[in-house]
């Protein structure tokens, strides 16, 4: 009986090895290709974060550029049904003019008697939207009132709340300016904190804010209207300018509804 021959092993050891080797440098090949990938689509860093939030995203986020930024893209999306844009839309610091200079607004939120009739006056940056109908004291100059139009006007609130928290630096406050009925002086304005739309800011706009952007004919069915509805009807307020009287301000006075609006 013949003895084995000692260097068959070894050599059958080592391809086993060699086989393992070329294995796991397959494997890490495509594992590194497949992170290129990754890589390459979300640009390797927090920023795919932002990009997956929405599409848009505002050039600054400085008050005067980026909310004015905000302003025209949102302001695009809201369409009266015959196609025509619902309200121009300005953004801006939360400031008033006053004599030819633009004074700081202060909000103060006043609760009604019934609720202990407290005011508190609110702290942190703020950014001012303002809706213009193009009408008489911009109001909506084309079509017929109607509360359907109204919640629209407030689901383009939210989307400017939306953003502006999102993408403007250290905002704690967004005030809208909402176009008055026909005949009437502007009064009525939607008024969101940071916390009120935590959630919302968690996850993407769309999640949110499905797309398409309804119309006042369509914004009863389109999906989520009834927690946007909610949502925005909890922050709407009647509001009113005070000039303060010994410091250089305007005080914002935000007033809850009267029961029934």
């Amino acid at each position: 009986m013949s003895e084995p021959n000692p260097g068959k092993r070894p050599a059958v050891r080592h391809a086993g090895r060699f086989q393992l080797f070329t294995g796991v440098l397959v494997f890490v090949a495509v594992a590194s290709l497949a992170l290129a990938g990754v890589f390459a689509a979300t640009g390797g860093d927090q920023s795919s974060t932002e990009e997956t939030w929405s599409s848009f995203k505002p050039s600054s986020d400085g008050l005067e550029t980026g909310a004015r930024q905000i302003a025209d893209h949102v302001g695009r999306q809201y369409r009266l049904p015959n196609g025509q844009q619902i309200v121009a839309v300005t953004g801006g610091p939360l400031e008033f003019p006053v004599e030819q200079e633009n004074l700081p607004m202060r909000i103060a939120v006043r609760t009604s008697p019934a609720d202990g009739g407290d005011i508190t006056v609110l702290e942190g940056r703020g950014v001012l939207y303002r809706m213009c109908g193009l009408g008489d004291k911009c109001a909506i100059s084309e079509g017929k009132p109607s509360g359907e139009r109204a919640l629209l006007l407030r689901r383009e609130a939210l989307e400017l709340a939306l953003y502006s928290f999102r993408y403007l630096d250290d905002i704690e406050h967004v005030v809208v300016f909402i176009p008055p009925p026909r005949g009437e002086n502007p009064s009525n304005a939607v008024h969101f904190v940071r916390d009120d739309v935590a959630g919302q800011l968690s996850r993407p706009l769309r999640a949110t804010l499905p797309t398409p952007v309804p119309n006042a004919d369509t914004i009863t069915t389109a999906p989520n209207t009834p927690a946007i509805q909610a949502l925005t009807f909890a922050n709407l307020f009647k509001f009113s300018l005070t000039v303060g009287n010994q410091d250089a301000n305007v005080f914002l006075v935000l007033d809850p509804l009267p029961t029934g609006s």
